[in-house]
């Protein structure tokens, strides 16, 4: 029997670094190191009740390796574990290279080789910090040419261990002492990089003070200048502990928050920002160290968090300098128009009572939009606002003030003015960190998406936009569903709302949610799931019918009252649309009064509405929105007064749909205008031989008026089979809704 009749066999094998000498030159695959959101996740699942410190810490010296986050967190070394093999193979090893091994690992980074002691030589005295004797560099040479390949190599940066957990094994069989002396002569060699020479000579201080701290302080000011915000942020933390002064510890703490929090760590600037309300009650000290701590948080998700802390630090008292209280009141703004929360508008007041008087006019209009949008405080400002040319350097102020009018033009339905302001604003490169423009991200696609955009609104939706942070990736994804439904991939948008909603707070993060809904929404109509559109609709108003969102809630009141007519809830439907006209206030935004038009026009039957709606000289600049009104206006004509009419309308909106990239609804358009153009006869008769028995009947009984329980107990078949059947029968007879089934049926 020979081996070639065999069946072959493939055989995966998982090796760490350095690879056996049986597997080299085999095809590899080698696995990345967790992207940071992916290790906070899998190190929380596995240890939820670190502290936000040693959370951070771990995070850091693993380096994104799964094992090293789980095992460093773990409160003992298991048998079998990864660490408990680097431990027993640091058994076999000289003293030479267990020392330089202790050195390596001391330095918690790749070293030269040439900047590693070793025995047989004395100790330099770290004050004098002398380059290495001749001696010194021959025993190095030979510590690296004897370094044990199963547990270092070597880089571009230096010399560094294979894995995160052989340096935590090498630290953790070291005596307080040895480490302290190991940390003492690295401080020395060190000495041409005074920032590396700080940690080491805090981790050999015993009793370190106000030198080291400064040290330290300084350290942290190179850290932060490389990008390295770990480090940045832990150098400021040492120092604040080993500051003798209050003032100077909270300075310090203040400084180390902004960091934790440009590391995308929440949780440890919170912590951080704790312990400065341990040190002081300063009312200017709590109200700086608040900002940054605030800012993480409303990134992180946490907005009913970062709130509590604005408000805590504002009944510590009125700050010295106004400024610092309307930065909080800004922060505040942010949160409260990611919640919609009552509360949280209302509160605002306060905040902006204690920053009088407010030096630009644009701060205080932002943050009264939250607080009564009705009175439309920025209206003034969005008609004088104006955009600097391309090739206008922006200074701080200037870039400042334009985030803050384009988010007021946003606020007020000037849409392409909040575009054109936005737009200068950001630029188009992602911020590598949070900037005053990084919030507006949600405003700016949205209303790319309102003007017609789509293209642009596709690039700053994109994850990369998100930097990381969970509010931001949340309502990227909430307009990317949006994108996908209105381009007709419904499936597509429903998957990623889901998927969304799954780690998503609906409370903390309202914004994103009522984006999901209308995207869902959207998805659930075109496939003919109007009852489903009607209740995500819904969903973005209380009980009461009043918006859960002062400004994206009411910008869905037609959609809402088409599924809702649709549907048969007049009632709801009237109830949302006086609630939001009282939203909108005694003079409405162009594009409120348009929807409201329309809105009106759907539950009346009132023909001059929907005239005003289609006419309104402001229409075009909505182009979706001005489609839609034409949309359902030709759907009306047809249904009741004008088929000739009512194909010039739809005629316009499915052209306008097709331009903007919008097939679903264009289809619409187009079969009405064929249905319109049909024999009314020719008409059923083309729709009823596509159609099952039952189909059949449901639609007909459908088409005399009954409800959907009405049907269900006269043919024998649940409520939920009825909403089936009509679904499939408006899929397959191109209708709209139940409102076209007389002319198809009756």
């Amino acid at each position: 029997m020979g081996l070639s009749a065999l069946p072959a066999v493939t055989v995966i094998v998982a090796a760490r670094a350095p690879l056996p000498a049986a597997l080299r030159g085999q095809p590899r695959l080698e696995l990345a190191p967790l992207p940071p959101a992916d290790a906070v996740r899998l190190l929380d699942a596995g240890a939820p009740h670190l502290t936000a410190g040693v959370r951070a810490s771990i995070l850091h010296r693993a380096q994104g390796n799964p094992a090293a986050l789980l095992e460093l967190a773990a409160p003992d070394v298991p048998s079998g574990s990864l660490l408990s093999a680097f431990a027993a193979a640091l058994g076999s090893l000289t003293e030479r290279e267990r020392t330089m091994l202790l050195h390596l690992a001391a330095a918690g980074r790749p070293v030269d080789p040439a900047l590693l002691p070793v025995t047989g030589v004395p100790d330099p005295d770290p004050a004098l910090a002398p380059a290495p004797a001749p001696a010194q560099a021959q025993a190095q040479a030979q510590a690296q040419a004897q370094a044990p390949a199963s547990l270092v190599r070597h880089t571009p940066e230096g010399l560094a261990f294979v894995h995160p957990l052989a340096a935590e094994a090498v630290l953790r069989t070291a005596t307080a002492g040895t480490l302290r002396r190991a940390h003492q002569r690295l401080a020395a060699t060190v000495a041409a990089y005074p920032e590396w020479q700080a940690l080491h000579l805090a981790a050999a201080d015993p009793h370190p003070g106000e030198t080291i701290a400064a040290r330290l302080e300084a350290a942290a000011s190179v850290f932060r200048d490389r990008g390295d915000r770990y480090r940045a942020a832990d150098a400021m933390r040492q120092a604040a502990d080993l500051s003798p002064d209050p003032t100077s510890a909270a300075r310090r703490l203040t400084r180390a928050i902004a960091d934790a929090r440009d590391l995308r760590d929440a949780t440890w600037a919170a912590d951080l920002h704790a312990r400065v309300w341990n040190l002081t009650g300063d009312p200017d000290v709590l109200a700086e160290a608040t900002r940054p701590a605030a800012t993480a948080l409303l990134y992180a998700d946490r907005q009913h968090q970062a709130y509590g802390m604005i408000m805590a630090a504002h009944r510590a008292g009125p700050a010295t300098d106004p400024a610092a209280a309307l930065i909080l009141a800004m922060i505040a703004t942010g949160v409260a128009d990611s919640t919609g929360d009552d509360d949280h508008r209302q509160g605002l007041t306060a905040l902006l009572a204690a920053a009088e008087p407010v030096p630009e006019p644009s701060i205080a209009a932002y943050v009264r939009e939250l607080i009564d949008p009705g009175a439309h405080p920025g209206r003034d400002l969005c008609d004088t606002a104006v955009v600097p040319a391309p090739d206008t350097e922006l200074d701080p102020r200037t870039w400042h003030r334009l985030t803050e009018l384009g988010m007021i033009a946003w606020f007020e339905d000037h849409s392409e003015l909040a575009a054109r302001l936005l737009l200068r604003a950001i630029g188009d490169t992602p911020p590598p960190l949070p900037a005053p423009t990084f919030h507006t991200l949600p405003a700016l696609t949205g209303t790319l998406i309102d003007i017609g955009d789509w293209a642009r609104a596709d690039v700053f939706a994109d994850e990369r936009w998100a930097a990381g942070w969970p509010m931001m990736r949340a309502n990227l994804a909430a307009v990317r569903a949006q994108l996908l439904a209105l381009r007709g991939h419904g499936d597509d948008a429903l998957r990623l709302a889901r998927t969304t909603w799954q780690g998503l707070d609906v409370h903390g993060n309202r914004a994103a949610h009522i984006r999901l809904l209308r995207a869902a929404a959207l998805a659930a109509a075109a496939g003919g799931g109007h009852d489903d559109a009607y209740r995500y609709l819904r969903s973005m108003f209380d009980r009461d019918g009043r918006p859960l969102h002062p400004h994206l809630s009411p910008r869905c009141v037609a959609e809402f009252t088409v599924a809702a007519v649709r549907g048969g809830h007049h009632d709801a439907a009237g109830l949302v649309v006086e609630q939001v006209r009282r939203t909108a206030g005694a003079e409405p935004s162009a594009r409120m009064r348009i929807l409201l038009r329309l809105s009106d026009a759907l539950l009346g039957d009132s023909e001059a509405d929907f005239r005003a709606a289609v006419t309104d000289p402001a229409a075009p600049r909505w182009p979706y929105e001005h489609a839609y009104a034409n949309l359902q206006y030709g759907l009306w004509l047809r249904r009741n007064r004008s088929p000739r009419e009512a194909r010039t309308l739809l005629a316009r909106a499915a052209a306008d749909f097709t331009r903007l990239g919008a097939p679903g609804p264009a289809a619409i358009a187009e079969r009405e205008i064929a249905v319109g153009a049909q024999p009314a006869t020719a008409a059923r008769h083309a729709v009823a031989t596509h159609l099952t028995t039952q189909e059949r009947q449901v639609a007909e009984l459908a088409a005399q008026g009954l409800s959907n329980r009405a049907i269900a107990d006269r043919l024998l078949i649940s409520a939920r089979t009825v909403n089936t059947h009509l679904t499939r029968v408006y899929r397959k007879a191109g209708l709209e809704g139940r409102h076209q089934l007389w002319s198809a049926f009756s």
